[in-house]
């Protein structure tokens, strides 16, 4: 399973500083940092690999390819409503889907989000996840795309909306 990351939590589309004493050697040697950290990190807002959604769905069906077929998708805190519907509509001209998408609440904090973000900015769980299962839904995507629920899950958001699916 390869999961990219979007956002998370705290930092929906927002990048920060990872604070150098938070480094670890397995984080160190995946961002091709000196271990101990010296200074803090930047974990940038963006990926290099694409620019829009059309872009992601296109990695997406590349890390498919290149892992030999491995379970591909992708973790975000939604942020605004829009953005996950242009998620969805380049899903539909691709043709391209995920095998998974991971919502995350904004209940969450990260040890790189700006203090002023937490528990602030983004979709809390339930929103998300709802509205994450309604527009694939609507797009006639549901099918061919697993929900996974992070963060702070309650048990009675998730089964609502996983016994109606």
């Amino acid at each position: 399973m390869i999961e990219i990351k979007l956002s998370q939590g705290a930092k929906p589309a927002h990048g920060g500083m990872l604070p150098k004493s938070k480094i670890t050697e397995a984080i160190a040697e995946a961002r091709g940092l000196q271990y101990p950290a010296l200074e803090d990190c930047n974990s940038p807002p963006r990926h290099s690999a694409f620019d829009d959604p059309v872009g992601l769905m296109q990695f997406v069906q590349q890390l498919r390819e290149l892992s030999g077929g491995k379970p591909i998708g992708f973790k975000m805190c939604i942020g605004k409503a829009e953005e996950f519907s242009a998620l969805c509509h380049a899903m539909i001209q691709t043709g391209i889907t995920p095998d998974f998408i991971t919502i995350d609440g904004a209940e969450g904090g990260t040890g790189a989000a700006p203090p002023e973000f937490s528990n602030s900015v983004g979709m809390p769980m339930a929103e998300g996840l709802t509205l994450a299962n309604a527009m694939l839904i609507g797009g006639g995507l549901r099918d061919k795309v697993k929900l996974i629920a992070a963060g702070k899950v309650r048990l009675d958001i998730v089964s609502l909306i996983f016994i109606h699916t």
